[in-house]
Parts: C-alpha cells; structure tokens; sequence
C-alpha cells in the first residue's frame, strides 16, 4: 500500500530517491517467481515430503489447489500494489505444478532422448550437449536457492541432498543419470550442476557405422576379434563415446556365454540372457563400508565368468584385471580414459601401482599388460563435426623391450579416413585357433 500510496508524492523525489526506488522495483522477483515461493511455501506446510516425491493423484490435486489460491490473490492483490500482471493462468498453473511436482525448466530436456549432458552454470547460463554437440540453452530457474530446492526434488530418490554442510553432491538417478551438484560456500556466485544422462546412442556394429563411428571394415574386423575372445582397451577422453564402444562389442558375444559386468556407476545394458552387473558402493558418511572395483574384479572371478567386461578402469583394480587375463580369462573388454593408444597403456601401468599390497617390478606389469590384451581401440571427439570416431586401433605384439609395450597400428587415419595399414596381424594364429579364419582382415585382402 505504501508503494501505492507514494506515487501522488513522485514529483518532489530527488534524482537520488528515485533512483533507488527504481532499483528497489527492479530487485523484487518477477510475478511468476513471486508466486512460485508462495505456493513452495504453503505446500511445504501442508504435504509431507515424501508424497511431493513421489505424487498421487490426490497429492497433485493438493497441490493444484493451493496453487489456484495462490494464483487467485495475487490477482487481487497485484493492481492496488502496483504490481505487474501474471499472464495466463492456465500456462502459469501448468508451470507452477511442474516446478512443484516435476523439475519444472528441466523437464522438457530430460525427455529428450537425444540430450546427453545437461550443464548449469547457476543463475549465469545454462548448455545441452546432444548428438549436434554443445549449445547454450535459456533455462528460467529463478535464484541461487530455487535451483537448490530444484535439484534436491532430483535426487531425492537418493536419499541424499545438497546443503552448505554438504555443498558437493554426487549421485546415481533411478534412471541411471549421474548428478553432481556444487554449490555455496565452494561454489561461487551460485550453484554448479552437471547431469550426464543415461544414453547409449549406438548399439550395434551398423549404429556405429551409420553413425561415422567406425568403417564397415574396421567393423567386421571387431566382430571377428571378439568372437576370437581377443582382450580390448578402448581408450579416449571425456564424452568420446567409451561406453557406446564397450556396449557394442560386449553385445557381440554368445548368448551361451556367461558375462560379468564391473561399473563405477551403472551404465551399460548388454543384451544377453546371462549377465551379472555389479557397482562401487560409495562410502557412507562416516567414511566406511565403501566397496571398490578392486574388490567387484577380485569378486568377479568366484562368480564363474566367461568374460569380465570392467565399464572404465580407474584404479588398483588393474592390477587383479591383469592377473585374470593372464591367468585364463581371456576375451577382457574394459574403457580407460587417456589421449591416445599408447597413453593407454601407460595409464593402465600407472594405475597398476595404486595396488600398493603387491609390489610388481615396471617390467613385469608391462608383460601382464602385453600379455593381457590384444587390442586397443582411439577414440576422439572431432571439435568441428561434433562426432565421435574411432582414430586408431593398435595391435599389441605380446612382447616388451624393457618397460616398453610392443604394438603396431592396424587402423589408422590417412587424409581424414581410417584405413587398414600394411603391418600383418600379430594375433592370426591366436584367431585360428579359436575357430576366426583371420586372412580377410590381413593387409591387402579384399
């Protein structure tokens, strides 16, 4: 009223008052988000926590309904204080329940099934990165505290929430999204949130080719190397499409066989009847009860696999990895992240160390490495197209000069495609030998 009041009086303000009357109106929320903290407030008074995460019809029309008053007083309200008008209200009730109910802006773009990342730079700007490549998006999330309480409405099937005494979250959705959330007092002006979805854009050996992933050629040669049971390293970057290659090659092998699969974090979906996923448990809160991938490979071998699948190895578990490829289990496919083939090994000789329990010389991890796989698959993301490739595949010899890992390329890229190069399989008897007839993916076969 106050407000209202004043403006028969605006002729004797000075510069000053006005200026800072202007900044005051400019500083009060829009309508909308006005509202929205009105309805958050009353629903939070009148419906348990519980049924906002997960809502029944009765719930929602609980909901609507405080909504609909809240919409209705402010409509009242707003021309004798001067306020601003609300627009439509069927649009503003259907935006109020999604931000109440859903996770309002975000909704769209997590049923978008091309979406892959979801960044959000706090109140500051928002990006998709989606089979196109990365693009700035206008999200409305209001303030620092709105995307908050947006965020914990995510993850509450969790368990968990963001707070100023736990400002970094990390968490795993039903969905299989990974969350993590930074906000103040570590990160600042306002929150940090990062949602990778849960997306496998290729499935087959033809997705990838239709893709530009990989050749035709380069194609069938993977399906024969798998069904030779040789052990692959696909290495890359960030988002270069890893766990789109594990999850093709490991949907290449027999049904008959038995396949346990060792995650950090659940990603992969193989198609075959008999498949055992295992995940980390994080520690609790405490620090204790924490169950590694370590201790999911050493599980792994009592729980009699035909193929181990290891989803991106990260630390000691290489080491026991190693041991069973060079203790029988043959026919390994796991991810590990470096910038090119022979980063990888050198990663995977780096990540041996961790097991500090087994001191093993630099020369005996390299001929458990030369003796444990066969191939190491490139991939990279091409900064102009926005596609994933695969830019080289290496074959390991099985031999080592000192510390270092024998191998040669078999695919490389030559003016911009990748092609078979002249060096002769190292791994064609192997091939034979269980039943692949390697000559028509020797150098020169047609």
């Amino acid at each position: 009223m106050a407000m209202h009041d004043s403006t028969s009086g605006k002729a004797g303000l000075s510069d000053l008052a006005l200026m800072v009357e202007a900044g005051q109106r400019r500083a009060e929320p829009a309508p909308y988000q006005h509202i929205l903290r009105q309805v958050r407030e009353q629903v939070a008074r009148a419906v348990n926590p519980a049924q906002l995460a997960s809502p029944d019809e009765a719930t929602r029309e609980q909901v609507r309904g405080i909504a609909r008053e809240v919409i209705a007083r402010y409509r009242r309200t707003a021309p004798i204080q001067g306020l601003p008008p609300l627009g439509d209200e069927g649009e503003v009730l259907s935006r109020l329940l999604s931000d109440i109910l859903g996770f309002g802006p975000l909704d769209e773009l997590l049923r978008d099934p091309s979406v892959e990342e979801i960044i959000i730079n706090g109140t500051e700007g928002a990006f998709v990165i989606d089979e196109h490549g990365k693009r700035p998006v206008r999200l409305d999330l209001g303030g620092p505290e709105d995307i908050i309480a947006l965020v914990n409405r995510l993850v509450a099937p969790t368990g968990r929430q963001v707070t100023t005494t736990h400002p970094i979250l990390d968490a795993q959705l039903p969905d299989g999204s990974r969350v993590n959330v930074t906000i103040a007092p570590v990160a600042q002006p306002s929150p940090l949130v990062t949602i990778r979805r849960h997306r496998l854009v290729a499935r087959t050996i033809p997705d990838l080719v239709r893709l530009g992933t990989i050749t035709e050629e380069l194609g069938r040669f993977l399906t024969a190397a798998v069904r030779a049971r040789l052990s692959i390293l696909v290495a890359g970057g960030t988002a270069t499409g890893k766990t789109n290659m594990v999850n093709v090659l490991a949907g290449l092998l027999p049904p008959e066989e038995r396949v346990v699969v060792i995650e950090d974090t659940r990603e992969l979906q193989i198609p075959l009847p008999d498949v055992a996923y295992l995940v980390v448990r994080p520690p609790n809160v405490e620090g204790k009860g924490a169950i590694t991938q370590r201790r999911l490979v050493q599980n792994a071998l009592r729980l009699r696999p035909d193929r181990i699948i290891v989803g991106e190895v990260r630390g000691a578990e290489a080491i026991d990895m190693l041991l069973a490829a060079n203790t029988g289990h043959e026919g390994l496919i796991c991810s590990v992240h470096a910038n090119s083939c022979t980063e990888a090994l050198r990663r995977l000789a780096q990540l041996c160390c961790l097991a500090t329990d087994i001191g093993v010389p630099e020369k005996t991890v390299a001929e458990w490495i030369a003796g444990a796989f066969q191939l190491v698959i490139f991939l990279k993301l091409d900064a102009a197209t926005g596609k994933r490739l695969v830019s080289e595949v290496v074959e390991l010899t099985g031999q080592v000069e000192g510390t270092h890992i024998l191998h040669q390329p078999i695919f490389q890229m030559a003016d911009g495609r990748l092609v078979r190069t002249p060096y002769h399989l190292a791994c064609a008897e192997r091939m034979r030998e269980r039943g692949v007839d390697p000559t028509p993916f020797q150098p020169g076969a047609r």
